[in-house]
């Protein structure tokens, strides 16, 4: 047989043994579904009969055995027992009592829960601010290093550390960039941004000091890395402020000298002009080169290693001189007239012409530019100066003068024939005979020793013309003397006598001196022969003094 059908064998015994005790019995049977019951009964089955026969006899004296032993153990241990009850009846009202708590405690919990979660919705921006609060305690240094940025920037700015308040604004920067939704990040780059403004002010602000090459130089650098202007528009911005700072020095020279009333002052006035000019413009140059055309951007040359400055950095320098010289060239215009002197005005030609000669190194020889300059203020002072002469002679023509008594002195001489034989810059001895005369031919020696100094061989026609007009008038005052001249015979021999050296000694004499004794020449024959006024004056003089010599019968010595 197999398990299986052993197995159905033996569950159908048992249950045939349990129908026949609960049918062989009236008295009440035990629960015979347990598994204990089951586990004896199966037990049983498996006796012999012998066994099965003795079965009751041990169970009865187990029985006996177990309530000896029961009793034994009720009459020893009955405190044991007694505190078990009163522990269990003790342990019976608290699970009652902890029941209805529990009961309680489950009605009130969706009540509490309710007000948790209300508690919860009201602290929750009470503990975000906690949150935050400690996040800041715990990042407070790193927080405070931000905060500081600003003020850290401002103290470089004020302080001429111009790299850390660059690399402050860029650590802001990329603060900012990195989170651009916070708004006190902002708030601090914004402030950074405002220093960095300062910053610039004040860099620009070098550009117009009176600074040296290398402040410059970091000025323009600092400038480059803050990448506001370009590079043309960085070197105008630079060219600008150094036209203002030569023009605060300019106007400090025109400031510190009154040429209304000194009329020196402005010989000393563009002496100091010049210098202060030459030196400004001589910087500009060299450190625009320096900067801009010599050492270009690094900037520049990341962009394009190979390629030389732009046409307009090398534009900009030559517009920019070109004006500084005009404005000299103006001011030299202007100021030149004023000064007399000969000797001051050789002494500027001799600076101007160093001083263009030292910027030929740097292509701005302006030297060509001085002669217009310096003939114009030559000739107006000769032709000022022998205008002033011949006034002075006219001065002396009134009627009220006696000519015997201050036009010769006693016994004077007629001229001769050899009269001029003498050198060109020697007067003839015959005039200081005639003290007029002298006094004019002085006024005139000193004009044309003063033109020796600087004497522009293109001003001869000129200054000839200027004084031919000036000996013209001269001898037509004289004439216009001599006709209404009404005193003694001897007296108006003295006029005619003074009349005669004036026109044969005097005019021909300082023609003389100004060709020959000036400039070295020898008169030709156009240069001998007198402007067609003066010529006409003295044929008329002539012609006056034939007809009074007819008139009286008197030879008019040759």
């Amino acid at each position: 047989m197999t398990d299986v059908e052993m197995s159905n064998g033996a569950s159908d015994e048992l249950s045939a043994l349990v129908d026949v005790l609960r049918s062989g019995s009236s008295a009440p049977t035990p629960d015979l579904s347990s598994k204990q019951t089951g586990t004896y009964l199966s037990h049983l089955t498996t006796l012999p009969l012998p066994s099965l026969l003795e079965e009751p006899t041990n169970l009865s004296s187990t029985s006996s055995q177990l309530t000896n032993a029961l009793t034994t153990l009720c009459t020893s241990s009955y405190p044991t027992f007694l505190s078990l009850h009163t522990a269990t009846t003790g342990l019976s009202s608290s699970l009652s009592s902890f029941s209805s708590s529990l009961d309680q405690l489950l009605n009130e919990i969706p009540v509490l829960e309710s007000v948790s979660k209300s508690f919860l919705t009201e602290i929750r921006d009470v503990q975000a601010e906690r949150r935050r609060a400690a996040l800041v305690l715990e990042h407070s240094t790193k927080l405070q290093d931000v905060l500081e940025l600003p003020l850290l920037a401002e103290a470089c700015v004020r302080n001429g550390a111009f790299q850390e308040t660059l690399d402050l604004a860029a650590h802001a920067e990329s603060l900012a960039t990195r989170f651009p939704n916070v708004p006190v990040v902002q708030d601090v780059r914004a402030e950074v941004d405002h220093a960095v403004r300062t910053l610039l002010i004040q860099l620009l602000s070098m550009l117009r000091e009176p600074a040296k090459l290398p402040a410059l130089f970091k000025a323009v650098s600092f400038l480059r890395r803050m990448r506001v202007l370009s590079e043309d528009e960085l070197a105008l911005a630079f060219l600008t402020g150094r036209l203002e700072n030569l023009d605060l020095a300019l106007q400090a020279v025109e400031m510190g000298t009154d040429r209304e009333k000194d009329k020196e002052a402005w010989v000393r006035f563009l002496k100091k002009y010049i210098d202060v000019w030459r030196e400004g413009v001589h910087d500009i140059i060299t450190q625009y080169t320096t900067i801009f055309l010599d050492r270009p951007s690094t900037a520049a040359l990341a962009a394009a290693p190979s390629s030389p400055p732009s046409d307009t950095l090398r534009g900009l320098l030559p517009t920019f001189t070109s004006h500084l010289l005009d404005r000299l060239l103006t001011t030299l215009r202007d100021a030149l007239p004023h000064i007399l002197d000969p000797t001051s005005l050789t002494s500027l030609l001799t600076q101007l012409t160093y001083c263009a000669t030292s910027f030929s190194r740097v292509g701005l020889d302006f030297r060509l530019l001085l002669p217009p300059l310096f003939e114009d203020a030559v000739r107006g002072g000769v032709t000022r100066e022998l205008r002033k002469a011949t006034e002075e002679w006219c001065g002396l023509l009134k009627p009220e003068v006696k000519p015997s008594a201050s036009f010769a002195v006693a016994g004077a001489p007629l001229p001769q024939k050899n009269a001029l034989a003498g050198p060109p810059h020697i007067p003839p001895q015959l005039l200081a005979s005639y003290p007029p005369l002298a006094n004019f031919t002085n006024t005139v020696l000193t004009t044309l020793n003063g033109l020796r100094l600087l004497a522009p061989v293109s001003l001869l026609p000129d200054i000839l013309r200027a004084l031919d007009n000036d000996l013209r008038d001269a001898i037509k005052a004289f004439s216009g003397y001599a006709k209404q001249f009404a005193g003694p015979a001897e007296a108006k021999d003295v006029v005619i006598a003074t009349g005669k050296v004036l026109v044969n000694v005097f005019v021909p004499f300082v023609r003389r001196a100004l060709v020959e004794g000036v400039y070295g020449i020898k008169m030709d024959e156009e240069q001998a022969t007198v402007s067609q006024e003066l010529n006409e004056e003295i044929r008329a003089w002539e012609g006056w003094l034939g007809a009074t010599s007819s008139d009286e019968g008197v030879e008019v010595p040759k």
